[in-house]
Parts: structure tokens; C-alpha cells; sequence
């Protein structure tokens, strides 16, 4: 059997631990209901940030949006903009939801 580097070895470490740590995420937490009905009609179209939490993907970004819109699948694309100012550009972000 041919050796395996160090740096290899480290970096399927890496991959696997990840995996796991991934897999974990696919599910709803116990005692969580979602809300019903949801109605995404009513959600859709531009909303402007007048608040926020703070999360990483938004740190240091100003003028922040999100755009929801439903598609023909029934999915829901999501745009989140922001603009950095300290590099003075626009930033992005384009995710997609499915219940």
C-alpha cells in the first residue's frame, strides 16, 4: 500500500470532518413547526433593511435588500444586495428556498 502524505491526509481529514459536520444540517430541530399557512404571495417583491441581526454576509454592507421571488417549481429565489463602502461596490448574494 502506497504511503499517504501528510498534507493529504490532513485534507481528507478536512473533507470528511466536514461531511459530517454537513450532513447534520439537512433536518427541522425538534419542537419546531413552521408557520401554516405560508403565504409567499405575500412576501414577495423588494424589502429594505431598516434593522438587522448581525450576520457575517452582511457586515460592513449598507442600503441592504432582499428580493424574493416565487418560481414556475414552486421554489423561491432570494437576492440579497449591499453595498461595501470601504471598497465602494456593490456585493451579492443569490440563494434559493424549496419547502
Amino acid at each position: 500500500m502506497a504511503e499517504v502524505s501528510a498534507v493529504k491526509q490532513s485534507s481528507l481529514t478536512i473533507v470528511v470532518v466536514l461531511l459530517v459536520v454537513l450532513g447534520g444540517c439537512n433536518g427541522r430541530p425538534d419542537n419546531v413547526e413552521p408557520v401554516r399557512p405560508f403565504d409567499i404571495k405575500r412576501y414577495q417583491g423588494v424589502w429594505y433593511e431598516i434593522m438587522r441581526l448581525d450576520h457575517s454576509f452582511e457586515r460592513g454592507l449598507t442600503n441592504v435588500t432582499a428580493r424574493y421571488e416565487l418560481g414556475n417549481d414552486g421554489s423561491v429565489s432570494v437576492l440579497n444586495n449591499g453595498f461595501d463602502r470601504k471598497k465602494c461596490r456593490w456585493k451579492e448574494a443569490y440563494g434559493t428556498a424549496r419547502f
